[in-house]
């Protein structure tokens, strides 16, 4: 945790997905136990295991105050200062639920990305998913990869597929159906766009 005001630099870009940006999520802040009024620290992140940059933020009770450093295509770094209100709604069974506002669009909300020189929700910026980007056979694969996960394979050949304890047969069973049926359309797919089809058989 760094002190109010300082930290690391951050070189914001424009961001097309939300995976590629930053993040401020509600929950995560909640779980961590870091909003308590009248308290500072700091927010880091990091890309591929090595550390990307960091903010400092203080707690207010009804609103967080983030404090930063900017840099936008090469030129003078620019101090940003800013405040992101809270909002709560009951929920059915009793109790609330945390919101944060966007700076931007007033939404109510439970992440906030730093796509640009503020940190505002996806909507704002225009982002999506990543998985809203993917190709049919990368969007099959991707599922047939999370089967192979859920069934321990970690070979990465994707084999041999064996039944993980206490697993049941039928669960098994059921997957490993899944499985040959996402891997097969996922690389049929794959080879009709790379015009391969016919020669491979598929």
């Amino acid at each position: 945790m760094g002190g109010y005001g300082s930290g690391y630099h951050i070189r914001f870009g424009t961001k097309e997905t939300t995976e590629a940006s930053r993040a401020i999520d509600i929950r995560i802040l909640k779980k961590m136990g870091w909003i308590v009024p009248n308290t500072s620290g700091a927010l880091s992140w990091t890309c591929r295991g090595k550390p990307s940059g960091n903010i400092n933020y203080h707690m207010e009770s009804d609103r967080m105050v983030l404090d930063y450093n900017i840099q936008v295509n090469s030129g003078d770094w620019q101090p940003i200062k800013q405040i992101v209100r809270f909002d709560w709604t009951s929920c059915h069974f009793g109790g609330y639920r945390q919101w944060l506002l966007c700076p931007g669009c007033d939404r109510r909300i439970g992440v906030l990305y730093g796509a640009g020189k503020l940190f505002l929700c996806r909507h704002c910026y225009g982002l999506t998913y990543a998985t809203q980007q993917e190709t049919r056979p990368f969007r099959l694969l991707r599922r047939a990869r999370k089967i192979k996960e859920r069934l321990g394979v970690n070979d990465p050949t994707g084999w041999p597929v064996i039944k993980p304890k206490g697993m049941h047969n039928r669960t098994f069973l059921d997957l490993r159906l899944q499985l040959d049926h996402y891997e097969h359309l996922g690389w049929r797919e794959a080879a009709r766009a790379l015009g391969l089809s016919e020669e491979l058989g598929l």
